[in-house]
């Protein structure tokens, strides 16, 4: 029998990150409420990593089949090791999801919910947790919006949210489709959004689903001096990456102008994005009005960082590309 579910987990981010460890991710899958035995658990990463996962027994029995595949230093990349996931999988529906990551109790169920409603491709929320915080925390719903709010389209009130971007670590595709649109390799971070922009362009249909929820680990160091510092870094070559990379022409002439106004651009955005996010991942009304301070907080700490990256590239690329290192 064939698997309907191929879920695929990277090691890159349990060696890169060091945020979390493999086995809270598998935990948290053998929590689902889709039946294991229509789902393969595939593990890539390193022979050392494949090594040490094996004494782990991971899944155990519960899943289908668990596959796990070395990867070779030069391929132990990111981008490179989903995109080879691929190759072994059997599943029509690849899932991915990363080693620093935990799904909700609803995460399979919920992309393939989405796939089989027809859609080629479903996203979903992503939330952050630490040791001591969970995702539905104050701090970690507000560091959720300027980080992972891009996911829910910024679209007239309709019938339920549309999605706005893709996530690596939480999308679900039909298997075919993945085998046509694979993840552009490199060393920068955002080539989820330039397979959002390719699936859009071939008319790809892609499905939000709600309760397709994931809680990304974080620390705030991480969280600011890592991931947003990054962001704001990675701007100038976005915009060369592709053509549909949002840009405002005439802030781009104003070259060290440009980063104090788009950034505090982004933190009203965000301010108003919060009341359209925090419903999705389950806020109440009341709630979400209380915590609307500590949203608007971290998104003027995230831009800021953000707004310090773009200065960076301007001011010493060379010195300040370590610290952008994705």
């Amino acid at each position: 029998m064939k698997p309907l579910v191929s879920v695929v987990v990277e090691g890159y981010n349990e060696e890169a990150t060091a945020l979390s460890r493999l086995p809270d991710t598998v935990g948290a899958l053998l929590q689902q409420d889709f039946p294991l035995d229509r789902v393969e658990l595939l593990l890539l990463g390193s022979p050392q990593q494949i090594e040490h996962w094996k004494a782990l027994n991971p899944g155990g029995q519960s899943f289908l089949q668990v596959k796990m595949i070395p990867v070779s230093p030069e391929d132990c990349h990111y981008w490179k090791i989903k995109n080879m996931s691929a190759a072994f999988a059997e599943g029509e529906i690849i899932a991915h999801i990363d080693s620093d990551s935990l799904p909700g109790p609803r995460w399979i169920s919920s992309l393939v919910t989405g796939i089989e409603s027809g859609a080629d491709v479903s996203v979903g929320p992503s939330l952050y947790r630490t040791e001591r915080q969970t995702p539905d925390s104050p701090w970690m719903m507000a560091a959720a919006l300027p980080s992972w709010s891009l996911m829910v389209a910024r679209t007239p009130n309709g019938p339920g949210p549309i999605a706005g971007c893709v996530m690596a670590h939480n999308v679900a595709l039909r298997s075919s489709v993945f085998q046509q649109h694979a993840f552009r390799t490199g060393t920068r971070s955002f080539s989820s959004a330039l397979l959002y922009y390719e699936l859009v362009r071939a008319g790809v249909k892609i499905s939000f689903q709600p309760e397709q929820t994931v809680a990304h680990s974080m620390t705030f160091g991480w969280w600011l001096g890592r991931k947003h510092f990054r962001t704001g870094w990675e701007t100038y070559f976005g915009r060369g990456a592709d053509k549909d990379w949002p840009r405002i022409p005439v802030l781009e002439k104003m070259k060290f102008i440009e980063p104090v106004v788009l950034r505090m651009g982004l933190v009203i955005r965000d301010a108003r994005h919060w009341f359209r996010f925090a419903p999705v991942v389950g806020l109440s009304r009341t709630r979400t009005i209380v915590l609307f301070p500590v949203a608007l907080l971290a998104s003027l700490g995230a831009r800021t960082a953000e707004m310090v990256g773009m200065y960076a590239v301007l001011l010493a690329p060379k010195a300040t590309e370590y610290q952008a290192r994705f």
